[in-house]
């Protein structure tokens, strides 16, 4: 990178594929962030028509591709996404998905600072995620060969490209340590400034139980479901159920009755939804990588952002954590007596309870918000160019 580069705003490309344009990482936080921060950002994905305009300081292109056939909607979107790539040309780009580390190696050959986002840990999840593989009918031990060689394909990748940005540690282990040049965290914390409560946390007989997010099985919300309505408490979720059959399933067994569903939620709807909480849950069972991240759900940061004690996942982070901050209840996630149990306690010991609540926000404060963890990616940016 010349000198001179620096006597101009310094560009930024962002690639997405499957991300929402509006994606509150992506977007909402790196994106807007880079250019509080005097970067020129361009954000490139993909969406129902083809649009350019410039929205909170990003350039904004929206990609439009209607194939429907997977494979080769993945080749062509591949393909446009270098094309626009290489039309904005960036000083740096930064990509949010795995199926694009293929356009990391092409713009890395044309002098280009590349950095890889790993918004999960892919390899590992397709080589234990056993629950999943019995969904689409795929052999575990398949599975397991096409994770072992997506991991290979990563790590050829990220050892020629010029970073990596991951958001937490696995079980304390950096997952990407020798398998790239460079590696930075930057956990996926709250905007502290979008979170103000209006009013203090209320209890009653029938006490609000929030869960926000992706509905799955494997989020426990089954097992939640059933201890809400065994604490006499109402569950209100907020999300989109995975897969819409679940919906159904739900539906069908008697406890749903406790069940208060607020669809899918912009921002304010979230929020709106956790000002009228009493408790916040996040009880994933412990499968997959879900009981190893050394961070919490997202879901788990905005409660504690709006001052609701929260349930959760008795994970080694959480029971960490909790013992710090005491911010909530740990639970075994599988265990509906022991979840209806943390409900009733929290409804009986409301004093308890809201300090629980208080604790958290001031954890985000001092400790959990966007506002620290943007000042890494800025440092990380510049690490790079110089």
């Amino acid at each position: 990178m010349s000198d001179n580069c620096f006597n101009r705003k310094i560009k930024v490309c962002h690639l997405i594929s499957k991300h929402k344009m509006d994606d509150m990482r992506v977007f909402h936080k790196e994106c807007k962030s880079l250019v509080d921060n005097g970067f020129d950002v361009t954000l490139v994905g993909f969406g129902d028509k083809f649009e350019t305009k410039i929205i909170d300081g990003v350039n904004c292109i929206t990609q439009f591709c209607p194939i429907k056939n997977n494979i080769e909607l993945l080749r062509k979107r591949n393909k446009m996404s270098y094309l626009t790539a290489l039309q904005v040309d960036a000083d740096i780009y930064h990509l949010h998905e795995p199926e694009l580390l293929s356009i990391g190696l092409k713009l890395k050959r044309k002098g280009k600072i590349v950095v890889f986002d790993s918004h999960e840990f892919y390899g590992w999840q397709l080589h234990d995620n056993i629950h999943k593989i019995k969904v689409i009918k795929v052999p575990a031990l398949f599975m397991k060969l096409i994770g072992n060689l997506y991991m290979k394909y990563e790590k050829f990748v990220c050892k020629r490209i010029d970073g990596v940005v991951q958001v937490c540690t696995l079980n304390g282990k950096d997952y990407f340590e020798k398998r790239c040049r460079k590696s930075l965290f930057v956990r996926n914390l709250p905007n502290i400034a979008d979170y103000t409560r209006k009013a203090e946390v209320k209890f009653s007989d029938n006490p609000l139980v929030a869960m926000i997010g992706g509905i799955t099985k494997e989020r426990g919300i089954t097992q939640l479901m059933k201890a809400s309505f065994n604490a006499e408490a109402i569950l209100q979720l907020a999300g989109n159920f995975m897969p819409k059959s679940y919906e159904q399933e739900l539906k069908q067994m008697p406890e749903y009755q406790c069940v208060e569903y607020k669809g899918f939620l912009d921002k304010k709807g979230m929020l709106d939804v956790l000002e009228n909480s009493s408790i916040g849950a996040s009880t994933l069972l412990h499968v997959g990588q879900y009981n190893q991240i050394d961070t919490f759900p997202t879901k788990v940061y905005d409660y504690m952002s709006m001052e609701l004690p929260v349930i959760i996942s008795n994970t080694p982070y959480a029971l960490k954590m909790n013992e710090i901050y005491h911010f909530g209840i740990c639970v075994d996630p599988s265990n509906v007596n022991e979840i209806a149990d943390a409900i009733i306690w929290l409804k009986n010991h409301p004093e308890e309870a809201i300090a629980m609540g208080k604790n958290g926000r001031k954890a985000v404060v001092d400790e959990f918000n966007w506002e620290k963890e943007s000042e890494k990616l800025v440092a990380f940016y510049w690490e790079l160019l110089n």
